[in-house]
């Protein structure tokens, strides 16, 4: 399982991600008040703006470990 989201802006602010349940989080170091939530399950999304409408956000999110099991690293 890997999530992704992109503005597609070369202007916009890198999210951090972790997991909470079924839920994936973004948030930005920048924009204390962004948040994107992504039910990996349901596919139900929930985003907080922030407080710059013209500020874009991307950020993915890749399970620890799932890369290196399925990308045949040792």
């Amino acid at each position: 399982m890997q999530l992704h989201f992109s503005s597609g802006s070369p202007d916009s602010h890198a999210c951090e991600s972790r997991r909470e349940g079924n839920w994936i989080v973004f948030t930005c170091p920048q924009c204390e008040e962004f948040e994107r939530r992504i039910n990996f399950e349901t596919g139900e999304q929930h985003t907080t703006p922030s407080a710059n409408p013209y500020i874009l956000h991307q950020g993915s999110f890749m399970p620890a470990g799932f890369e290196a099991d399925h990308l045949g690293a040792n």
